[in-house]
């Protein structure tokens, strides 16, 4: 018998079978050899897969970084209201380049080594030319002694600028790109005395009081009482705890939130500068703070710009009707 033809101009031979997928046809899609931080969720993306991608990258990179510990990533997706399956495909790609770590134990996310470099890179290029470096060099002419510039970075206390004081013939060497510990140093103590308490309590589980010098404070009680009385003071101090021989006289920077993002020191050998002395020079490194701050939000606009990605995000979601 000849085909018959239906109503609707198909030739019909019988019951009709759905074509058979050729071989390769998954991978001939146009994202399946994509790098993996590039490839598209949808393809109603569009024209602004590029711009969407890119962002939603860098909102994964600052919820990590201002999380301040490793964190989840079915965490990241929640926050940022992303599929899962796009926050895997970006931390794999961000882990290979060693941007974030990944623990081998609790396969929680951090921040990579390479990150790591690329913000102090950053930080260290605009020296020169950021007005925090004429902040430093006034502080250090007016209270003739070194002074330093320090932020939280992971569980330690990373100096990303420094001016030494060129008179004394005894200095004290703490380069560039330094880490030093919280619960021994002025800027450490600045942090977590400053912090959210939620944060607070993530970090002083993280360490280990252990002794540098026999003034040091190795339990967690006297740390707290510290703690507290830096709150209400205003001001830290390191009395000889981190090195022996060594003060310092630190004071917070904030942000228009009065958000830490950095402590202030002056520093110096005890015999110079005992700690009854050190504290003459009070309104010079409030002032200093202060104006520190102000640079700082001006010369990065992201201190100063609101509240991360993610907040803001779930903030818009929590405010939807219902």
């Amino acid at each position: 018998m000849g085909r018959t033809h239906n109503h609707s101009g198909r030739n019909d031979t019988g019951p009709q079978r759905r074509p058979p997928r050729a071989k390769g046809a998954r991978a001939a899609r146009p994202h399946a050899r994509a790098p993996a931080l590039l490839a598209p969720d949808t393809a109603e993306q569009g024209p602004k897969l590029g711009t969407g991608v890119f962002q939603r990258a860098f909102a994964v990179l600052e919820y990590i970084v201002r999380a301040a510990r490793p964190v989840a990533a079915s965490e990241i997706a929640a926050h940022l209201d992303l599929p899962k399956p796009t926050i895997y495909r970006m931390i794999e790609q961000f882990e290979r380049d060693g941007i974030l770590h990944r623990g081998l134990a609790t396969r929680r996310i951090a921040v990579g080594p390479r990150l790591v470099d690329f913000a102090f890179g950053i930080l260290n290029s605009s020296i020169q030319y950021a007005p925090r470096r004429q902040i430093l060099h006034g502080l250090v002419a007016e209270v003739g002694e070194t002074c330093n510039i320090g932020t939280l970075e992971g569980n330690q206390i990373l100096y990303f600028d420094r001016v030494e004081a060129q008179h004394w013939p005894l200095r004290l060497h703490f380069p560039i790109g330094a880490r030093v510990p919280l619960y021994c140093t002025a800027i450490g103590k600045l942090f977590l005395a400053f912090l959210p308490e939620r944060q607070r309590a993530t970090l002083l589980e993280q360490l280990e009081l252990r002794p540098f010098t026999r003034n040091t404070i190795t339990t967690t009680p006297s740390l707290e009482a510290e703690l507290e009385k830096i709150r209400r003071d205003g001001l830290s101090v390191d009395r000889e705890e981190y090195l022996a021989g060594v003060v310092c006289l630190g004071a917070p920077v904030f942000n228009h939130r009065h958000e830490i993002l950095a402590g202030i020191a002056i520093q110096a050998p005890a015999a110079r500068m005992p700690i009854s002395d050190a504290y003459r020079h009070r309104a010079a490194l409030v002032q200093a703070a202060r104006a520190l701050g102000e640079s700082l939000t001006t010369f990065n606009p992201g201190f100063a710009a609101g509240p991360p990605l993610h907040r803001r995000q779930a903030t818009r979601q929590r405010k939807q009707p219902r």
